[in-house]
């Protein structure tokens, strides 16, 4: 009997040892590798826009549940993930719901360890000086946190504090603040504090203008005299201008939806929306924005880190 006894009592701490990794991974709380967030005041929309774009530490167990909080003065937009395409696919709805100290509690399921998250803050004061104040109250551990800044158009004495590390030029003549937080820990907060004037009440994607209408002038016929004949040269000169036009519009469209660097969703939760590749990280030397593809940086040829 005591030999059994003795059996069956090595089995169990046999039994317990090997499964102790298993529950102990298991029991591990979610990580973040990497976390991008990028700021955007007034970029199509009054508000601030507000992007997450992170990956997951885990390499298996998915979907995983996910949260972050956002201020209760948002509203979430979309949530969505990165198949094997690269591609943005929408998740399915998350949960919103209030959470203590003016903030909203946003939880969704993530196929996939990339993931997206984006929301509008209404949280700009002031007019024609503004100020922002953006606070990420960190729900998850990240190995790294980068934040981008990027300043609206027709905007003059734009600051942060604290200052930006880098400042980088992007396209149509927008700059972007990056930040960079090593070892963010779960419910440590990351703050910035963002002052601008700014006079122009139009959000910056309306002082973009296409590149196909950039240097054209108005035809100076006029279409509402009819006392004015027109020969048909006139008629292919119009007809050409309309073209141009059209064409110009929908560049502008295309590029819309590709917003560079980042890119917007059609809206929350509206189907299986698909986006385009997206720049997910920034050159150490230069901070241009990269792709998943780039090893070197296309504007510096500095390596990627």
């Amino acid at each position: 009997m005591q030999v059994r006894h003795i059996f069956i009592a090595l089995s169990v701490v046999a039994l317990v040892t090997l499964a102790a990794p298993a529950l102990a991974l298991a029991q591990t709380p979610e990580r973040l590798t990497q976390l991008d967030i990028a700021i955007w005041p007034e970029f199509d929309d009054p508000r601030a826009l507000v992007q997450f774009d992170g990956t997951l530490a885990a390499t298996d167990g998915y979907p995983r549940e996910i949260s972050f909080l956002i201020p209760a003065t948002a509203q979430l937009t979309a949530t969505a993930y990165q198949d094997e395409q690269k591609q943005f696919l929408n998740t399915d709805p998350a949960t919103v719901v209030a959470a203590d100290n003016n903030w909203q509690r946003v939880t969704f399921k993530t196929p996939k360890p990339n993931f997206h998250l984006e929301y509008y803050d209404d949280a700009i004061q002031g007019a024609p000086d503004k100020t922002l104040a953006f606070v990420y109250n960190a729900l998850l551990p990240a190995d790294a946190v980068q934040v981008q800044v990027q300043q609206p158009l027709k905007s003059a004495d734009f600051k942060t504090t604290p200052a930006a590390a880098l400042i980088s030029e992007g396209m149509h003549g927008f700059k972007y603040h990056l930040f960079n937080y090593p070892g963010v820990a779960a419910n440590q907060d990351l703050k910035l504090q963002i002052a601008y004037t700014k006079t122009d009440p139009n959000p910056s994607m309306q002082n973009v203008v296409p590149p196909a209408t950039a240097n054209q002038t108005a035809p100076q016929t006029s279409l509402a005299d009819s006392s004015t004949a027109l020969s048909a040269p006139q008629w292919l000169t119009l007809v050409g201008v309309g073209v141009a036009l059209a064409l110009g519009l929908l560049a502008l469209g295309l590029w819309y939806t590709r917003r560079q660097p980042g890119l917007a969703f059609a809206g929350a939760h509206g189907g299986a929306g698909k986006r385009a590749e997206r720049v997910n990280a920034f050159c150490s030397q230069c901070g241009n924005g990269l792709r998943a593809g780039d090893n070197f940086c296309p504007k510096c040829g500095a390596k990627r880190k």
